[in-house]
This record gives structure tokens, C-alpha cells and sequence, in this order.
């Protein structure tokens, strides 16, 4: 066997394996068309004037956490989607923000979303997450996807299958690292079933 010939059958293993474990499962707007939004208050409207109670169906998690004030504040005056969005000013502290929990199905494919947008000259990355839960609340698994935000609304997204068996809920979060200066906003988040496998 010649050198030349042995280094194209090396060439065509190494493709046809490489073949065998990348994924395709790749959602887009599009999929969505015909799908609900397992999000309850995906453009974060408030419900109520107590700060506490304002933003139903999220929780924000402060690290470190306390403080007099918090950076989050719901907005009508930035919008992508709906009368308000999220902004999250400048500080010291990461910023977690999470869904309430939605029922998933092992055999189900997910499409997330978010817009983000932002008015700092040195932005973080905002990182979208999909975390899907067994009934006892251990994970099962984690979905993530980085975006370093812009002056207009940007979409971050996140296709997500093949999920671990005994997945029974799921969330969503958004997670803003410390920054310095301006401000950072959130809108129009969406998870949805766009699409379910077939069991063999």
C-alpha cells in the first residue's frame, strides 16, 4: 500500500467518524411558528409595585448577594417585545436570572431565545442556559450559549435534544457577569418544543 493511498484512507476514517458524533439538531425562528412559549412572562411585565412580587415568573439570584439596591430593574423605556424588558445596570455583581419550571420530555427538541442589547463600551458575554431537571431537582443537563452584546437587539439561542432520562422540568437562565459601565437589557425570551423524536 502506497503512502499516498494509506493517508487518504486515514483522511476518509477520521471524516466518517467525525460525521458520526457531530450533531445537526440546529432550530430556528422558524420552527417556532406552531409552538407555545413554555415561558409565562417571557418580555418580564410586573405584576405587582411590591418589588418582591413585581416579576412573576422569574427569580434573580445576586452574587454576592445582598446589598441596599439591586442592578435589575424592569424597564418600559427599552423594548423588543411587549411594554417592558430587563435592564441590568453596571455593578460588582453577577446577575442570575431564572424561569419558573416548565414540564420537558426526554424526547422532545427545544428552541431558546433571547434578545439583548446593551449601552456599555465593554459589555461581558451574556450567557443563555437551558438546565433540565429529574423530579428530585438534581440536573440532568446543561445547555449554554455565549453572546457579547450590541448597540441594537441581537438574538442569542440555543438548540437543545436529546435529553437524559429522567428529566422531568426544565429552566431557563440568563446570566450577565460583573461589568463597569452602562447598562445591559433582556426582552422576548422564549423556550419552545419544536419538535419530538422518534422512540425506537
Amino acid at each position: 500500500m502506497t503512502k499516498r493511498l494509506a493517508g487518504l484512507i486515514v483522511v476518509a476514517v477520521a471524516l466518517l467518524l467525525s460525521s458520526c458524533v457531530s450533531s445537526t439538531l440546529i432550530f430556528t425562528e422558524r420552527d417556532v411558528e406552531n409552538s407555545s412559549n413554555l415561558i409565562g412572562n417571557p418580555s418580564f411585565n410586573p405584576y405587582s409595585n411590591v418589588a418582591s412580587e413585581a416579576l412573576k415568573g422569574w427569580s434573580i439570584h445576586l452574587d454576592p448577594p445582598g446589598g441596599d439596591s439591586s442592578p435589575v430593574i424592569i424597564d418600559p423605556s427599552e423594548t423588543k417585545e411587549g411594554r417592558t424588558s430587563l435592564r441590568i445596570n453596571a455593578s460588582a455583581k453577577s446577575v442570575l436570572i431564572l424561569s419558573d419550571s416548565f414540564t420537558v420530555r426526554r424526547y422532545g427538541g427545544y428552541y431558546l431565545r433571547s434578545y439583548v442589547k446593551t449601552n456599555s463600551p465593554l459589555p461581558p458575554l451574556v450567557q443563555l442556559r437551558f438546565i433540565a431537571f429529574k423530579e428530585n431537582g438534581k440536573i440532568v443537563n446543561r445547555f449554554r450559549h455565549k453572546r457579547k452584546p450590541d448597540t441594537q437587539w441581537g438574538l442569542n439561542t440555543i438548540s437543545a435534544g436529546f435529553i437524559k432520562p429522567g428529566a422531568k422540568f426544565g429552566r431557563v437562565g440568563i446570566f450577565i457577569p460583573p461589568f463597569k459601565e452602562g447598562s445591559i437589557w433582556i426582552d422576548d425570551v422564549g423556550c419552545f418544543e419544536v419538535h419530538g423524536f422518534k422512540i425506537d
